[in-house]
């Protein structure tokens, strides 16, 4: 058989053997970790259940790449390491296997995990020294570890049957039983990197190992025993036909082929005793080998119920401990929370006294404060209002004094264009006497300013002399408009006449012009 066949045939021929054991081991797991504070599950444990998923459903390479994004987040992660260490063994990448067990044995010299991994690789591979070594360092971790005994009396017996093939010169390539070495599934140690507790005595473990390595080497010898016998018959058998053949071929005549006839039936009968006898021995060693094997598993299975009862004993006795740890705990922490609200409420109520306290300090301070302004604000207030009254009486006076002496000032400009419109009608001056009406005078009977300016013209110049008093003027002004009633005496060659007149000046730029002329004062 090919090595890569061989090597198949010893990891993938286990997997029944661990269902078996699937429960077993999840108790103990659920108990070391009890016991020596190893946690049940990990920070990551939905990131594990997908990669268990994953591997169930043969998904190796998707777990695999799943396994190594974790650990890059966890590198010293043990389960994870070796959960990668059994992804490479199920894709027969014994080689990088083996690396990462042998790393974690360097990391986690205490856990037999992967030194019971190590030894079932390297035995797949046939380099069963390096197995038993591996499952020696396994057994000095734990020297009642039920896998890694078996998987050693295995080792031990595999190796003695080695020796026996080699003494009797069997081929190697006889179709002879692998050893059914168990690939451990999950770390139920320490993976912390510390020192676990032993719990039980390493000589009686050693001596079960040895005891059980002596049997399976007895068994193994009883079952390479039977396949020689086998071996040697049937090439007794294709001797003896050969020679039969030879001697019919020889015989000459008819005494001869029932010497030869005779002879071919005591051979035949020999040959099928001797077969018989071969096949007896052979049911006899597997009814042994099964017996002892039945025996073993027996021991087994009392060993790991021992170890199971022992665990849940101390994990028991650890559980009340840490219940009345608990208790205390709670205890402690009842009074001590009750003192914390004591000392809480008081110093509450001493912060709302000084609160308070300080709360009337400023009241009353801000009372002062507040009063003081008051009277400083109504004072300033009265002064403000004193100021206001002086500046705008002030004000007032000024701007009275102002409008009187522009009123003044705008009657007396008004006077003295009354007065200038005079002369110049005395001095018979037209285009002077013209120029004191406005641009829209007021023409009497609606004539046009043309028509009445001409008609003017002629009534002055017509007259030899003229002569025009004002007197008795009073003068009334509202913005630019200014009325004046006053007595007129028209003296001229040909008429006399005194009667009161009204004139309605418009101020124009600078100037005061008649708008508008009345009769009657």
């Amino acid at each position: 058989m090919a090595p890569e066949s061989q090597e198949q045939t010893s990891i993938h021929g286990l997997r029944g053997l661990i269902s078996k054991t699937a429960h077993k081991t999840a108790v103990l797991s659920s108990l070391v970790a009890a016991l020596f504070g190893v946690p049940a599950t990990l920070a990551h444990a939905s990131e594990m259940s997908d990669i268990n998923k994953l591997m169930r459903a043969g998904q190796y390479a998707e777990a695999l790449t799943k396994t190594d994004a974790v650990l890059a987040k966890h590198p010293r992660d043990a389960q994870l390491r070796f959960t990668k260490g059994l992804i490479l063994a199920e894709q027969n990448r014994s080689a990088e296997a083996i690396a990462v067990f042998t790393k974690l044995t360097e990391d986690f010299p205490d856990l037999p995990e992967p030194y019971n991994n190590l030894a079932v690789l390297y035995a797949a591979d046939g380099q069963y020294d390096k197995a038993r070594a591996a499952l020696d360092m396994a057994m000095r971790t734990n020297p009642t570890y039920a896998t890694a005994l078996e998987n050693l009396g295995d080792v031990y017996a595999k190796m003695a049957s080695q020796a026996y093939d080699k003494a009797l010169q069997i081929d190697p390539g006889a179709n002879v039983p692998q050893p059914k070495l168990t690939l451990l599934r999950s770390l139920n140690g320490n993976t912390t990197g510390g020192t676990v507790p032993r719990l039980a005595s390493a000589a009686s473990a050693q001596r079960d190992a040895k005891a059980k390595a002596d049997a399976n080497a007895a068994e193994q010898q009883q079952r390479a025993k039977a396949l020689a016998a086998e071996k040697l018959a049937q090439q007794a058998a294709a001797d003896r036909a050969e020679a039969e053949k030879t001697a019919i071929a020889k015989a000459t005549s008819e005494k001869e082929k029932a010497a030869a006839d005779k002879a071919a039936a005591e051979r035949a009968a020999a040959e099928k005793a001797a077969a018989d006898k071969a096949a007896a021995e052979k049911a006899a060693a597997e009814k042994a080998a099964a017996e002892r094997a039945k025996a073993e598993k027996a021991r087994a299975e009392q060993l790991a119920a021992e170890q199971a009862q022992a665990q849940k004993a101390a994990a028991d006795k650890a559980a009340a401990e840490q219940k009345q740890k608990e208790l205390q705990a709670r205890k402690d922490k009842e009074q001590a929370d009750k003192l914390a609200r004591e000392q809480a409420a008081r110093a509450e109520k001493e912060k709302a006294a000084q609160a308070a306290a300080e709360k009337a300090r400023a009241d009353k301070l801000a009372a002062a404060e507040k009063a003081k302004a008051e009277k400083q604000a109504a004072a300033d207030k009265a002064k403000a209002e004193k100021l206001a009254a002086a500046d705008k009486a002030r004000a007032d006076k000024v701007h009275a004094d102002k409008e009187k002496a522009s009123a003044e000032q705008d009657k007396a400009a008004v006077l003295a264009a009354l007065s200038g419109w005079a002369k110049a009608w005395s001095d018979k001056d037209v285009r002077g006497y013209l120029g004191h009406y406005a641009g829209d005078f007021d023409t009497p009977r609606g004539a046009s300013r043309k028509e009445w300016a001409e008609e003017r013209r002629a009534r002055i110049e017509d007259k030899g002399h003229i002569s025009v008093k004002v007197s008795n003027a009073s003068v009334t002004i509202n913005g630019n408009t200014a009325t004046v009633r006053y007595r007129q005496i028209y003296n001229s060659d040909r008429l006399t006449v005194d009667s009161r007149k009204t004139l309605i000046f418009v101020k124009q730029g600078n100037r005061w012009l008649i708008k508008q002329e009345r009769s009657g004062g």
